[in-house]
C-alpha cells in the first residue's frame, strides 16, 4: 500500500465487489470524485459497513495502490439519519444523489456542488415534510451552478400585462408576459404564478443555509416543482423519474 492520506467526502454511490467488499463513489471538495475499495463492507459485523451506505459524510483515511484507493480507517461526520424516517425524504435523497453523480464530473464542478448537496441533504434529513421545496431549490441551484442559468427578468416587451402569471419558456430560457404576442415568442412554455417566479428569484440568491426557507401556497409549490424538474431534465437531457412514485402518495401528515 502507498502513503495514506485523509479525505472528507460524501458517499454518493456504492456497489458490491466480489463477495464481501464494496466500491464506493466519494464526492469531495479536495479531490473531486474518488472511487475507493471498502474491504468487508458487506459483512454485517464490519465496522466499515455504515461508511459504504450512501448518503453519509465521512472523514476517510485512504491509501493508494496501483492507481486505486483503499479504505484504511474512517469516522462518520454526518449520517443523515432523519432520511430513513421518511419514505419521501429517502426517495428525494436518491434523486439528489443521481443528479450529483451525473453532474460532478471534474474537480471544478465537484467543488461547486459539494457544499450544495451537503446543505440540501442535511435540510432534508431535518425537515422531511418540506421535501418538495427542498428538491425544487436543489434542482434550481444546480442549474445555476452548471451554467444553465434562466433569465428571471421581466418580459422585454416593456409593457407586461397585469395577469398574475408568466410564461416560463423552456426553449428560450426566459420569462414572457401573458400578452398574446409575447406568449407566441415563448414557444415551449408553461404558465406559472408570480409567486413561483418570486420563489425562483429567492432560491437563486439565498445563502445555502436558507435555501428552502420560504413559504409557498400549494399552487405555487406545484408550479415550482414542475418547472424546476422539467428544466433540469431538459438541460441534462435525461428523464429523472425517481420522484414519480411520490405523486401517488397522500400529502405528509394526512391520513
Amino acid at each position: 500500500m502507498g502513503v495514506s492520506f485523509t479525505l472528507r467526502g460524501l458517499v454518493v454511490a456504492s456497489k458490491p465487489h466480489r463477495d464481501q467488499d464494496a466500491i464506493i463513489t466519494i464526492l469531495s471538495h479536495q479531490k473531486g470524485v474518488v472511487y475507493a475499495m471498502v474491504p468487508g463492507a458487506k459483512k454485517h459485523s464490519s465496522r466499515f459497513a455504515s461508511m459504504a451506505t450512501p448518503p453519509v459524510l465521512v472523514d476517510f483515511v485512504l491509501s493508494e495502490s496501483k492507481g486505486f484507493y483503499y479504505l484504511k480507517e474512517g469516522e462518520i461526520v454526518e449520517s443523515f439519519r432523519g432520511l430513513y424516517d421518511s419514505f419521501e425524504a429517502l426517495t428525494c435523497a436518491s434523486h439528489i444523489l443521481e443528479v450529483i453523480r451525473d453532474t460532478a464530473v471534474d474537480i471544478e464542478s465537484s467543488q461547486i456542488l459539494f457544499p450544495l448537496v451537503l446543505h440540501v441533504l442535511y435540510d432534508l434529513s431535518k425537515h422531511p415534510e418540506k421535501y418538495r421545496q427542498i428538491v425544487a431549490a436543489f434542482e434550481w441551484r444546480v442549474m445555476d451552478a452548471l451554467g444553465f442559468a434562466f433569465d428571471l427578468d421581466e418580459c422585454d416587451c416593456g409593457k407586461p400585462n397585469e395577469m398574475p402569471t408568466r410564461a416560463f419558456s423552456f426553449s428560450k430560457c426566459r420569462l414572457y408576459c401573458s400578452n398574446v404576442g409575447c406568449v407566441t415568442k415563448a414557444k415551449d412554455y408553461r404558465f406559472v404564478s408570480l409567486g413561483c417566479v418570486e420563489a425562483l428569484r429567492y432560491i437563486r440568491n439565498a445563502p445555502l443555509e436558507r435555501l428552502s426557507a420560504f413559504r409557498a401556497e400549494k399552487y405555487v409549490l406545484d408550479d415550482l416543482c414542475a418547472v424546476t424538474h422539467q428544466y433540469l431534465c431538459e438541460r441534462l437531457e435525461k428523464n429523472y423519474d425517481k420522484l414519480t412514485i411520490l405523486e401517488t402518495l397522500p400529502p405528509m401528515g394526512k391520513d
